[in-house]
């Protein structure tokens, strides 16, 4: 089963992503104001290094517990409790149930390991992608956007796609279109260039 089929995999993707995601904007924000040092109302841990180095840190979303997630904890609690009272009438359902206990929370431990370390690198990998210019290429190899696009009304450029030159037509409102005098189609699922990539040659 792949990552993403799992609970942990899909309450990362569906959850903890997007509001990896919303932090990383705010971190894009305050890098573009490096006259503010840190955001409003945001004061750094001084010991965050020390207990990240010796193991202590605890993320605070670890830390404090929701309404819900106290419901839930006495909900497990109380199931716990009832399905024990069951199984004390066969000491050998007992024991396999406790090897049940002890494989699943193993298992837990491992996938929240690694979804710690998969969100851990796709936050390190989308800093670098943000923060680095692409390697080897020029404003004429990297694709049109529609803000570009916008601006270039009645010019041609190449159409990945179609593979040949394309004339832009685009006004100030509207939906953006290119044509090579044969047909007409609209700019989604195009990926457009101020000219042919070396690349592409």
């Amino acid at each position: 089963m792949n990552f993403h089929e799992t609970t942990y995999g899909r309450r990362f993707f569906d959850a903890q992503l997007p509001h990896l995601i919303k932090a990383l904007e705010l971190i894009a924000d305050g890098l573009a104001h490096t006259e503010t040092a840190s955001p409003q109302g945001i004061a750094p841990d001084p010991r965050f290094l020390h207990d990240l180095y010796y193991g202590d840190y605890e993320p605070s979303v670890f830390k404090k517990q929701s309404s819900r997630q106290k419901e839930l904890n006495q909900a497990v609690s109380a199931a716990e409790a009832a399905l024990r009272d069951v199984l004390r009438q066969s000491p050998a359902a007992v024991k396999a149930f406790e090897a049940y206990q002890l494989a699943v929370g193993e298992q837990h431990g491992a996938v929240t390991e690694q979804a710690f370390e998969s969100g851990y690198r796709t936050a390190m990998q989308m800093l670098m992608a943000g923060l680095s210019q692409p390697e080897g290429k020029t404003t004429a190899e990297l694709p049109l956007t529609t803000q570009e696009l916008r601006k270039m009304n009645g010019e041609w450029v190449f159409c990945l796609e179609m593979n040949e030159e394309v004339k832009v037509v685009a006004y100030k409102k509207g939906f953006i279109r290119v044509t090579n005098d044969k047909e007409s189609h609209h700019i989604n699922g195009l990926t457009l260039y101020r000219r042919r990539p070396n690349w592409c040659e």
